[in-house]
């Protein structure tokens, strides 16, 4: 069960969220000490009768208010009661279990396939996922070979033209991809061979930048939508060095700047930036140095901090943990960045959830439903189904649910012979995962909007745990934290968050 949840704001603001109406509105304190009242069992009535007597109340941190204006709330405290905004919710169902038959559905229909091109890289950086601090498997530089998964993408080709979208997207992963230049080539020239009216294609590719120059011809040709790696100014970029330890920042840079000269369009249309969050750079430096160089705002993210190795975890929070910055520095730059920092994303997102007043079209405004669905079942988490939006192919010959994903985690194998899923077991797997989970979402405040992945959460462990497990008092400091928040910059967050909700 959820309770109506009552918080004040940083400017001491009252607010009452109900998550039976799953509306926000602000509200008088006196309505906050009823509700506290009740829950201890006192009678309202005799209460009130009381405070007649005594000619007023008394709040600590607050205020004293007439028997008027108490009798006055009291009235609009039992309009809520009537109204259901004060009702407990029950807790949605979340017994929800993947079927055979989805995942059937969904590998016929998969949206994108990624091709770990191979393990090999020339960069050593500090934060990558088979440095120390992580606990994987074992790195052996595998490549990919195009004879390798012929029959693996013919068959997903077959599928997808078969499919109401004949679309399909291919992607290029790494290591470094372009160190394989050859398999990347021989996919795009099998592919080309498909007519157009049967299957289109868009190809994606993640990369350092240090061959970017070698093969831009072809990418920009075949209008590849490209994601370089790069953390900001030279030393922000320093845990990104080379196999024999030397900077790569000019390198990068270089190439980068030769794009940009001859392939002007291409990069401007098809470029993006990918930067991880450390201790040598910020959301501020970061964004002041990709507008300044390029104009354009990179995908941020902090540096992982999942299936760390128990024996450098001390030494990796040391390390590589983002710095904090002021709040001072925060708020320029979220007034710099607008909807481009996550933080004002999320309190989008907040407004959208939790407001009560964000529609996705006019039938649901229309018919506004009370409650939680009850009677339907749902699925823990906010994880993927598998195949559902992507299937990443590694150098190993496994199949995993996408590149983010452990390979620990892998769901299939493939072959130049066979391309080996077993829905049946995916379920299996999967469902055994959900029941494992479902005793912290159960009593999780976010279990109708999660937004974790299950595979973050140690899932494969005797004892996994959710980092975003939050009970009321935690969900009441999340509402306060936004709110808080909204009201120190209004206007800047009523212009922002209704361009962010509004996109596409």
């Amino acid at each position: 069960m959820k309770n109506a949840v009552f918080f004040t704001s940083g400017k001491g603001n009252h607010y009452l969220y109900s998550p039976y109406r799953n509306q926000l509105k602000l509200c008088h304190p006196i309505t906050v000490h009823l509700f506290s009242l009740e829950k201890k069992g006192i009678n309202l009535s005799q209460w009130l009768a009381t405070i007649k007597k005594q000619g007023n109340l008394s709040l600590e941190n607050t205020g004293t208010f007439s028997y008027e204006e108490v009798r006055y709330q009291f009235k609009k405290y039992r309009f809520l009661k009537r109204n259901d905004f004060l009702k407990q919710t029950k807790d949605i169902n979340i017994d929800g279990r993947l079927k055979v038959s989805d995942v059937k559905k969904n590998i016929t229909s998969v949206k994108q396939i990624i091709f770990e091109v191979t393990e090999d890289c020339n960069l050593d950086c500090t934060y990558c996922t088979y440095s120390k601090f992580y606990i994987n498997k074992e790195r052996h530089d595998s490549y990919l070979t195009f004879e390798n998964v012929r029959h693996t993408l013919s068959k997903l080709i077959s599928k997808r033209i078969a499919s109401p979208s004949n679309h399909l997207f291919i992607s290029f992963y790494g290591g470094e991809p372009l160190k394989n230049f050859e398999f990347i080539e021989k996919v795009l020239e099998y592919t080309s061979t498909f007519p157009k009216e049967q299957i289109s294609f868009t190809y994606s590719l993640s990369s350092n930048g240090l061959l970017l120059k070698k093969y831009i011809h072809f990418l920009a040709k075949h209008e590849f939508e490209l994601s370089i790696s790069l953390d900001g100014d030279e030393v922000a970029n320093s845990f990104r060095v080379t196999r024999n330890n030397k900077p790569s920042f000019d390198i990068i840079t270089r190439n980068l700047d030769y794009t940009r000269t001859q392939y002007p369009d291409y990069f401007a249309n098809k470029i993006s930036f990918l930067t991880v969050l450390h201790n040598r750079n910020s959301i501020k430096s970061v964004y002041a140095f990709f507008m300044e160089k390029y104009g354009k705002v990179p995908q941020m993210s902090d540096v992982n901090p999942i299936n760390l190795n128990p024996e450098h975890e001390q030494e990796f929070r040391e390390t590589l943990q983002s710095r904090s910055i002021t709040p001072q520095e925060e708020k320029e730059t979220i007034r710099k960045m607008e909807t481009h920092h996550p933080k004002v994303r999320e309190t989008a997102k907040v407004l959208e959830y939790y407001s009560g007043f964000v529609f996705k079209n006019y039938l649901e405004m229309i018919s506004r439903k009370k409650g939680k669905n009850t009677s339907k079942k749902f699925i823990p988490t906010a994880t993927c189904t598998p195949f559902s939006i992507r299937a990443y192919f590694s150098a190993h010959n496994t199949i995993l649910p996408c590149e983010h994903i452990s390979p620990f985690h892998e769901i299939g194998s493939y072959s130049d012979e066979s391309l080996n899923l077993d829905p049946t077991g995916i379920a299996t797997l999967y469902n055994r995962y959900y029941d494992k989970i479902s005793r912290f979402c159960s009593k999780c405040y976010f279990v109708d909007n999660c937004q974790e992945c299950i595979f973050n959460t140690g899932i494969e462990t005797d004892h996994p745990s959710c980092s975003a497990y939050t009970r009321e008092p935690g969900f009441r400091e999340h509402l306060k934290k936004h709110y808080s928040s909204i009201e120190d910059e209004y206007s800047f967050y009523q212009k922002t968050t209704q361009s962010t909700l509004h996109e596409g």
